[in-house]
């Protein structure tokens, strides 16, 4: 990767072993993988072929992701749209085989008409709203509507769900949810149906959730949740993505002189300033300014001023022979020190969830397979 001035590496290797360790905790139940949001970072199309055969669904947010998965990367695997999609793309589900989410009764009834007025038949799933508050029948409206659901011979309900909004921190409330969920399918005699409720923090924190079919996401993908009890699974998990730059300048500041934008940091000493070619341009928070740590031949360093679009500044004071090229580590393991995505996302004030999905597109993704390079996923450049 001598040309690129910032990159992510994903290790394909390890995110099949989490993969395969998902699959043995949830004693072989079918798997959905979430895979909105471009595989939350790291490819969607890559991560979709390479696991073609491997996993019963895929999950998406849109049917601009369904159809770039069935065009693009060419799989024939299941695709469940698990977001609520625009009536006027409703021709798309049956154009390249996707399910949607039922969840409410106007897309319903725009779901049937055209499918009557076409004469076409559909898989649909459909969401339960427990206490997630957002998308979703709520339990006693649902109950109503399933005489005129069951009715009709066009849409076939294959599929049964509702989504936790605190596995990872109100076990009672999420218990209570799946509790009430339960009673509503034997209610409707919904036992045949493909029902699934845990996302990554209700499989690892509420067994009882399994059901038929779960829904892992961040942690196939090599990061857990916060709030995550079953430490036994955490220590399997193994890292997946890497952000990588480079030292592309290095400057030699007096004492009391500014850095960067804003002049927030100021040196207290003689220092050795190192400018890396990553920034919030790349996806790489501003809120790590004067915050945030990196990696340098194993040893971690502090940010210092402001992170800029495409530049960001590092102390480089107990460092020696450092040199224009340097590899530097923003997320991943160097030696026995290593920052995750959950540390980037504590020192920004969020959650890992959107370290790695604001990863922008122009950042190269590099795979890598049996400790080779397997794929290179880049914006085309003409060198």
């Amino acid at each position: 990767m001598e040309k690129e001035r910032v990159w992510v590496e994903i290790n394909l290797d390890n995110l099949l072993s989490n993969l395969l360790v998902i699959k043995k905790f949830v004693k072989n139940r079918k798997i959905l993988l979430a895979i909105k949001a471009d595989a939350y970072g790291l490819g969607a199309c890559e991560i979709a072929q390479f696991l073609e055969g491997k996993i019963d669904m895929l999950g998406v947010a849109s049917i601009d992701e369904g159809i770039i998965l069935r065009e693009k990367a060419k799989v024939k695997t299941p695709i469940l749209i698990l977001s609520p999609i625009p009536y006027k793309t409703i021709p798309y589900l049956f154009e390249y085989n996707l399910i949607p989410n039922v969840c409410d009764i106007e897309f319903f009834e725009a779901l049937i008409n055209y499918a009557q007025n076409n004469n076409k038949k559909l898989k649909i799933h459909i969401e339960i709203d427990t206490g997630m508050g957002r998308t979703g029948f709520f339990i006693k409206e649902f109950e109503r509507i399933w005489k005129i659901i069951k009715k009709q011979n066009f849409l076939k309900v294959e599929g049964i769900f509702s989504h936790f909004p605190v596995a990872d921190s109100d076990i009672l409330f999420s218990k209570n949810q799946l509790k009430e969920f339960l009673k509503l399918i034997k209610k409707l005699n919904l036992n045949n149906k493909i029902l699934h409720f845990a996302n990554s923090c209700g499989l690892l924190n509420i067994r009882e959730s399994f059901l038929d079919m779960v829904r892992p996401g961040l942690i196939i993908y090599g990061i857990t949740p916060d709030g995550i009890k079953d430490e036994k699974v955490k220590k399997l998990i193994k890292p997946v993505i890497s952000l990588k730059s480079r030292v592309v300048g290095l400057k030699y500041f007096k004492k009391n002189m500014s850095v960067g934008y804003g002049r927030t940091y100021f040196t207290s000493k003689p220092t050795l300033i190192g400018i890396i070619s990553c920034g919030y341009g790349d996806g790489y928070p501003y809120q790590l300014s004067n915050r945030g740590e990196v990696l340098l031949k194993g040893k971690r360093t502090n940010i210092v001023g402001t992170v800029c679009m495409d530049l960001t500044m590092i102390n480089l004071s107990n460092f020696s022979n450092i040199k224009i090229g340097e590899i530097v580590t923003l997320i991943g393991k160097e030696g026995k020190e290593e920052i995750t995505a959950s540390d980037v996302a504590f020192w920004a004030n969020t959650i890992p969830y959107e370290i790695v999905t604001r990863l922008s597109p122009r950042v190269p993704r590099v795979y890598f397979k049996n400790n080779k390079i397997w794929k290179i996923k880049k914006i085309n450049l003409t060198f």
